[in-house]
């Protein structure tokens, strides 16, 4: 697994309550389904209830840091799960159609923001940004310790990722909020039409 993916979060301590549950909250508000999980045994257990109750039988993983990729092996045990490091160096229009053909994507977000309900994920090829935008379920995991208050505080985060970014390796840098969205004719909101139609927030609160 290359380093670049396994990019530390921006914050060390665990955020304030106050923080926290308006993360919790502003996911919910933004139809995303939040499990909050203490230790790896839960963890295994949330990503697994999420595969079976969306009847998945693929699933494909990017970018999730070491310590956490055991409970994560284990929840996929079941399925046919292909990881993108392992797509590297093959035809990218076999990588590509792995991803389509995926259920499923379970991928790293580097920081949580309470405010604006948005979880920050940053990749560095397109295969790994694929898969949390072509899957029709997406399950992205952070740390609690990731989470901000606001935009105000991302930004800046942003912005040291992209500079300190080596040449030709730029970050493709995204903020998740929800299932995909689009407003029709009626102006009416509509979810999940050219994206993921579920969005999962597996916070891991270990111990």
């Amino acid at each position: 697994m290359r380093e670049e993916m396994q990019r530390p979060t921006g914050a060390q301590d665990k955020p304030a309550t106050e923080v926290f549950q308006k993360f919790l909250t502003s996911l919910r508000d933004l139809h995303v389904d939040v499990h909050v999980v203490k230790n790896e045994a839960d963890t295994t257990e949330a990503l697994r209830g999420v595969i079976s109750k969306a009847a998945c039988k693929s699933v494909v993983v990017a970018g999730i840091p070491a310590r956490y990729s055991g409970a994560v092996k284990a929840a996929v045990a079941g399925v046919r799960a292909d990881f993108i490091e392992d797509l590297q160096g093959r035809p990218l229009k076999e990588a590509v159609a792995v991803l389509a053909a995926a259920d499923a994507g379970v991928t790293w977000a580097v920081n949580g923001v309470a405010l604006e309900g948005a979880m920050l994920e940053v990749v560095y090829d397109d295969s790994a940004k694929l898969a949390s935008s072509l899957p029709m379920v997406h399950v992205a995991l952070l740390e609690s310790s990731s989470i901000l208050r606001d935009l105000g505080e991302a930004m800046p985060l942003v912005g040291g990722i992209v500079s300190d970014a080596p040449p030709g390796r730029k970050p493709i840098i995204s903020f998740i909020s929800g299932p995909s969205k689009t407003g029709d004719i009626e102006m009416r909101l509509l979810y999940g039409v050219h994206g993921p139609h579920t969005v999962h927030s597996i916070i891991l609160d270990w111990r």
